[in-house]
């Protein structure tokens, strides 16, 4: 719904393409080591690179990708992607003021009550509590795949500036080349990767404010109607009834504004890694 799930999707599925990447350049410098191919042809693309006597010609990366996500983290950070209904909205809002033992026994009760026998609203809580550990457990793994990552790309750096001394050859010098565009790609995945930990967690605490919210709206109605119905110092009459469903119509359109509000925070910080 939100586009954040589908976006983690396509990143592992780059980390699969580079890993096969750097399998099948292993298997072909193995190759070339037994004698079996040469350079030349191991780092050869017919149709993607101009030759000089059978030998690629090939340039290394004119920028790195190192910081390339940056400015997403910060404006993750920022929080502007959060819409104002949740901005500045606190943890169980409508327990903030302190209340006697009774009201805050009727409020517990109430939300207890809610999710046991109410399944329309069981149902809701339990969609938008979704599984926290999960959540920090994604965002978690993210950034040990980005420390991994970014490790990868320092030692095959230094892997080539050592075991490759020679480099008069053009062939050497285009293999070089080429292999300095998979140190940019695993610095690019490890950016990437430390932003969806990132995002990940951002949007994981968010949905955990909002359910708290939501969890204390419901919790204060159901206790505000048990009081109304135990409280026989007040007569009912149409205009305090009317007053009554009232409150109930205006509590459901608070808990569907913050949920709206979720929705549309989670897709827009999901464009976050559009850069």
């Amino acid at each position: 719904m939100t586009g954040l799930a589908d976006r983690h999707t396509r990143h592992q599925e780059l980390l699969a393409f580079g890993e096969e990447s750097l399998r099948f350049a292993a298997d072909d410098l193995r190759a070339v080591a037994s004698g079996v191919r040469e350079l030349k042809e191991v780092i050869r693309r017919d149709g993607e690179v101009e030759t000089r006597d059978g030998t690629p010609v090939i340039e290394g990366p004119s920028d790195s990708l190192r910081g390339c996500m940056d400015s997403v983290i910060t404006r993750v950070r920022d929080r502007e992607w959060v819409e104002p209904h949740l901005a500045d909205a606190a943890p169980v809002a409508e327990f903030a003021a302190p209340v006697d033992e009774l009201t805050a026994a009727l409020r517990a009760g109430g939300l207890r009550y809610a999710m046991t026998c109410v399944e329309p609203l069981r149902r809701m809580l339990d969609d938008l509590t979704g599984a926290p550990d999960v959540v920090a457990a994604q965002a978690a793994s993210w950034h040990a795949i980005g420390i991994d990552l970014a490790q990868l790309a320092v030692f095959l750096q230094e892997c080539l500036d050592r075991d490759v001394p020679r480099r008069d050859r053009l062939d050497v010098r285009s293999y070089l080349a080429l292999m300095a565009r998979n140190v940019e790609g695993l610095i690019g995945c490890a950016e990437i990767a430390e932003a969806n930990a990132v995002i990940t967690k951002a949007a994981g605490d968010l949905i955990l404010l909002t359910r708290d919210i939501v969890r204390g709206v419901i919790g204060h109605l159901f206790a505000t109607t048990i009081v109304w119905t135990f409280d026989t110092s007040t007569v009912v009459t149409r205009r305090v009834m009317a007053a009554r469903l009232g409150i109930v119509v205006a509590t459901s359109w608070r808990i569907h504004a913050y949920i709206s509000a979720l929705t549309t925070s989670i897709i827009t910080l999901s464009r976050s890694l559009d850069g």
